[in-house]
């Protein structure tokens, strides 16, 4: 068959065929637009994922900080004197200022 002895009705389509590929167009055009939503929140968790560990690394290097401070603090603490004798001794002071007035 050559191009001259096609008639314009074998070129077009028929209404199933119109339908069909519309169905298919809607279909992919929802496939688009889930793979998008879907990338959109794989992208999301990712994200929430490192913020996730960079917030752990960062409570990690605090403990250890702190930990580090608190063994500085427990290896001086003998140069210094109890809190609790100035407390008491405060106490002994307002005790006999009270008595004497």
């Amino acid at each position: 068959m050559n191009s001259s002895t096609l008639s314009s009705g074998t070129l077009s389509h028929s209404p199933g065929q119109r339908a069909s590929e519309s169905q298919d167009s809607e279909l992919t055009s929802v496939g688009n637009q889930t793979s998008k939503i879907l990338n959109q929140k794989k992208s999301e968790l990712q994200e929430q994922k490192q913020q996730d560990r960079l917030l752990r690394e960062l409570h990690l290097k605090r403990v250890q900080s702190l930990r580090k401070e608190l063994d500085y603090i427990k290896a001086t603490e003998w140069r210094y004197q109890s809190i609790d004798r100035y407390i008491y001794f405060n106490y002994c002071i307002c005790s006999l200022c009270v008595m004497f007035t």
